[in-house]
């Protein structure tokens, strides 16, 4: 059994799936006060006021860090397409 199997399907997955990720994170927009007075008591309406600014930075740290997930994907899977053509030429024969 090989010591290392990749799947390019796979990984090519992987990447578009954090790219819409990605995306999404950075497209969402909520503001404090979006929804405010909507939920009528007060306590609730000021917790959830709270969670939407508590939300937007970490909301901008997990954007932060699919994004650097993601570009080590494309690296990743760049140097594995160059190393997996480089070995198949190596192992090529020639027809006469």
């Amino acid at each position: 059994m090989p010591d290392l199997i990749v799947d390019g399907e796979a990984l090519r997955t992987s990447i578009d799936s954090l790219s819409r990720v990605r995306d999404e994170l950075g497209n969402q927009m909520s503001g404090r006060d979006e929804n405010h007075d909507i939920f009528g008591q007060r306590d609730l309406d000021k917790a959830m006021r709270d969670f939407a600014g508590d939300w937007k930075i970490h909301r901008e740290k997990i954007k932060g860090d699919v994004s650097k997930l993601h570009d080590k994907l494309v690296e990743m899977s760049e140097t594995w397409d160059e190393a997996d053509g480089e070995m198949a030429k190596s192992i090529s024969t020639e027809t006469v």
